[in-house]
């Protein structure tokens, strides 16, 4: 546990403590407050804070896992090859080494990323770093904040090249190819730029995206525009980019930008942490890290209207939120996917209705995924952090259970009731291949339950619902029904909400739990509670808006340390001004 020095200025002290306590519980990092000059140092998570994250290991049909060959936590970005294979980043504050995994044999191979240790500890904690593979150089674009570097591995060679962000602990996180294949361009979270790499000049150029706005992760949309998470300030980034752009090499400056940015947020006093950020059919999908939720936003609205997407609440009581990580899209099936950081689960959803299942991660409770990608062969890979793995989703492997819901919007008054109406099928009947018939022999059946998640990271409030019946047999018949009645509470207040009508079903062996979530829109048309001061107001994202508590300040401190935020500033201060004892 960090030593911390007492000084006289409690608001900072107070925010400190906040931020150590919030770390553990995200296990970002653990930062040192050591003496009364404020040096401030890097210590890792103790093996036995780890090992509390990690107390089982199951069997699960859709997701396989791979131990990689490494004792020492560092987990980050992963991404794949033409080949199939999977090449991820392993990074702490002495070492970078970049890892290929080949899944048929098993066979790791690692690629030391040389290169003396340039940034601050708490810089490289923040700035995992991502890759993103090149087909046609054959190699592996890599950020790594150890080296404050943007890299390249050349596949047939295994030689590696750095070039060095001009920025100092800039924090080189994210990063993409360009559409027409001739640039790169990463997020510096630290350095509160992003970046471009021409490739065949070599040359850097960077842009300022604003003071503390962290830019995180980054996406190119179908008509060339870049899409930027900036996970410290509450927005994303639309970043066009012109012709004028792709032949300007020159050092940007604050008087002639040669690209237009264009910040987005949701409409107050709706608040989110985006992390992850995808584009695809003209949605624009986004990860709330400091929540369980995700944003789904028609991509020319703004963020001004938008749909949100619950998970299931994370049964883990350490990390009571599901806590979504990087999007991304697999465009071979036009599906969505992202883990749960907090959830420890990874999510599909189905663009074209929004249904979406869930895959209990196998290693638990909490494996730490941030990070995965989509491969060209229908698998999602993932890292695992806390638990030193390596996994993937076979995405090929049909569920085999489906639900439909008759209604997607419901309207409640203080004294109505309504029904939602599910059904329920199996997907057995109609197996036509082994991956089906496996799925289907691998999960129970026998006992599917029904219900309601949403509104909130906890569940329903200001509803009851009762689902009748609330399991159901498919083993005995193909296809039954399930009706949800809902009800207001005294306490309900008005306002439109997604809830997701929830079906779900053990594995066999190991009892993992698969679910099917589908989002209904609920519209309480009800009286302001009585016990209510002064009335909120839904606003055009059609999210009800509520006068500030003290949770509200809860959760904009967690939404700061679930990435770093928090302890970044705290690390920015002691360095600028000491504090005087």
């Amino acid at each position: 546990m960090a030593q911390i020095c007492v000084a006289r200025n409690s608001m900072t002290l107070a925010i400190f403590l906040m931020t150590i306590l919030l770390f553990l519980c995200f296990y970002v990092a653990a930062v040192q407050f050591a003496s009364a000059q404020q040096q401030l140092q890097q210590q890792q998570i103790p093996p036995s804070a780890t090992e509390e994250l990690v107390t089982y290991e199951k069997h699960s049909i859709f997701i396989k896992e791979f131990p990689v060959p490494l004792n020492e936590r560092g987990l980050r970005g992963i991404t794949t090859d033409s080949e199939g294979n999977a090449w991820f980043l392993h990074s702490t504050n002495k070492t970078s080494t970049i890892f290929k995994l080949e899944p048929e044999t098993g066979k790791f191979t690692q690629y030391p990323v040389n290169g003396e240790t340039v940034a601050d500890g708490p810089v490289i904690n923040l700035a995992a770093g991502q890759l993103v593979f090149d087909k046609e150089r054959a190699a592996i674009w890599f950020t790594d904040a150890r080296v404050n570097s943007i890299g390249k591995l050349d596949e047939a060679s295994g030689q590696i090249m750095l070039w060095q962000v001009p920025t100092q602990n800039a924090g080189p996180m994210g990063i993409v190819l360009s559409p027409d294949g001739k640039s790169l361009w990463f997020a510096e979270i630290t350095g509160n730029n992003i970046a471009r790499f021409d490739i065949q000049s070599e040359k850097i150029v960077e842009y300022s995206t604003g003071e503390n706005t962290g830019p995180a992760l980054l996406t190119f949309d179908e008509k060339g525009q870049l899409w930027v998470s900036l996970s410290f300030s509450d927005n994303i980034m639309l970043a066009q980019i012109g012709e004028k752009e792709e032949n300007n090499l020159t050092s940007n400056s604050s008087s002639s930008p040669s690209i237009g940015m264009v910040n987005m947020s949701l409409p107050k006093p709706d608040r989110f942490s985006p992390l992850g950020i995808a584009v695809f059919g003209g949605k624009v999908y986004l990860s709330d890290h400091g929540s369980s939720r995700v944003i789904v936003a028609d991509e020319s609205s703004g963020l001004q209207t938008y749909d949100v997407y619950w998970t299931s609440p994370s049964a883990s009581s350490a990390l009571p939120a599901s806590l979504p990580g990087q999007i991304v899209v697999d465009k071979n099936s036009g599906k969505v996917y992202f883990p749960q950081h907090g959830g420890n689960r990874i999510t599909e959803i189905r663009s074209q209705d929004g249904l979406m299942t869930e895959y209990d991660i196998p290693t638990g409770p909490i494996s730490t995924v941030l990070f995965l990608t989509a491969s060209d062969e229908g698998k999602i890979w993932f890292t695992e952090w806390a638990s030193n793995k390596v996994a993937d989703l076979d995405t090929l492997m049909q569920v085999p259970f489906e639900q439909k819901v008759q209604q997607k919007s419901i309207t409640l008054t203080k004294s109505s009731t309504a029904s939602l109406n599910v059904l329920i099928k199996s997907a057995a009947a109609n197996a036509s291949t082994a991956n089906s018939n496996n799925s289907s022999s691998s999960l129970s059946l026998s006992q599917v339950e029904v219900g309601l998640i949403g509104m909130t990271e906890s569940g329903p409030t200001g509803i009851t619902y009762q689902a009748n019946p609330p399991k159901v047999n498919l083993q005995q018949n193909a296809s039954t029904e399930s009706t949800i009645q809902i009800k207001t509470r005294d306490n309900a207040k008005p306002g439109t909400y997604t809830v997701m009508v929830r079906t779900q079903a053990p594995e066999q062996q190991d009892g993992l739990i698969i679910s099917r979530l589908y989002p209904i829109k609920l519209i309480l048309d009800v009286p302001q509670p009585a016990t209510q001061t002064g009335g909120g107001s839904a606003g055009s994202s059609g999210q009800i808006s509520t006068p500030f508590e003290v949770r509200d300040l809860i959760r904009a401190l967690a939404i700061a340390a679930a990435i770093g935020l928090a302890s970044y500033i705290v690390y920015r201060r002691v360095k600028r001004k000491p504090i005087q004892s």
